[in-house]
């Protein structure tokens, strides 16, 4: 489950506006450490296919929210992987909301959206149907069908979060 309390606003432009402190915690940094970087700086995707494949996500949204994991570089040069959802904002800024993810640092970024988790979804779970029940392949198949329920839902929970306010500021 995303917390709650780790957003960073996003400007337009791509510049840090605000972020709380537990944002700041996940990424190692200070307020003015995050804000002192370059615009796209904390991209998710550092490899080519991998920002191409976010940008894909983010045009089949229509440049409406996504989910995804991806691995940032910390300021001290360590590698991390969080978990995130992006979503915009009516005045133009996004916010988006990290955890950390105990997947490998190596795991290839990945984005979802709400149409792309549904159809991975369903593709999953028909799928399912033909395999041998506790197979490993079977048990592979039940993950993968956890993992985009997950996914679906925090995707879904996107237009209550769009309800609570921020709470920037306390960085």
């Amino acid at each position: 489950m995303v917390r709650r309390d780790a957003r960073i606003l996003v400007g337009a432009d791509s510049t840090i506006i605000e972020a709380t402190d537990a944002a700041l915690e996940i990424l190692g940094m200070s307020l003015a450490e995050l804000r002192a970087l370059p615009p796209g700086a904390l991209s998710l995707e550092e490899d080519k296919a991998g920002r191409e494949g976010f940008e894909d996500a983010w045009q089949e949204a229509g440049r409406g929210a996504i989910v995804g994991a991806g691995t940032v570089r910390l300021l001290d040069g360590r590698l991390t992987r969080v978990r995130y959802m992006i979503d915009p904002r009516s005045d133009g800024t996004f916010e988006v909301i990290i955890e950390r993810s105990q997947e490998s640092v190596a795991e290839p970024p990945r984005a979802y959206t709400v149409g792309s988790v549904l159809s991975a979804w369903r593709t999953a779970e028909r799928g399912l149907t033909e395999l041998e029940p506790d197979s490993p392949e079977w048990t592979n198949a039940q993950a993968e069908i956890e993992h985009f329920r997950t996914e679906y839902q925090r995707l879904a929970r996107t237009e209550r979060a769009r309800r609570e306010p921020p709470t920037f500021g306390v960085g």
